[in-house]
């Protein structure tokens, strides 16, 4: 999987180019694939460029923002990094007040927080 992800970056900066919302999306599951790995370090680099990617193609106030934001958290968390993780979420959530979602990924990212709020 992660050799296509590999080829499909590589389609997707010649053909949408690397600012693009694909690009973004495709940088993810990239990541994801990393995280799955074990490679959290690699995982988090992905997640983090995926997150200015997609910041700077869908603006701050996107819940697709607050999805990355959500993974990177969870990321930042296998990792040890709980504070890092505690950032992350709380920005989705401010994303998520601010659209009025309240549920799916929405739910997820304050219950996680609540979780690592309470361990910091």
């Amino acid at each position: 999987a992660l050799r296509m992800y590999k080829e499909a970056r590589r389609i997707y900066r010649k053909t949408v180019g690397p600012e693009s919302v694909a690009m973004g999306k495709v940088m993810c599951n990239t990541a994801l694939v990393l995280k799955k790995q074990g490679k959290l370090e690699e995982a988090t680099e992905m997640y983090e460029e995926a997150l200015g990617i997609r910041r700077r193609a869908l603006g701050d106030e996107n819940t697709g923002l607050a999805e990355t934001l959500y993974s990177l958290a969870r990321c930042k968390e296998d990792a040890g990094d709980a504070g890092g993780a505690v950032v992350c979420l709380r920005e989705a959530r401010s994303i998520y007040e601010k659209r009025g979602v309240t549920l799916g990924t929405a739910e997820a990212v304050v219950a996680a927080l609540a979780r690592l709020e309470g361990r910091l």
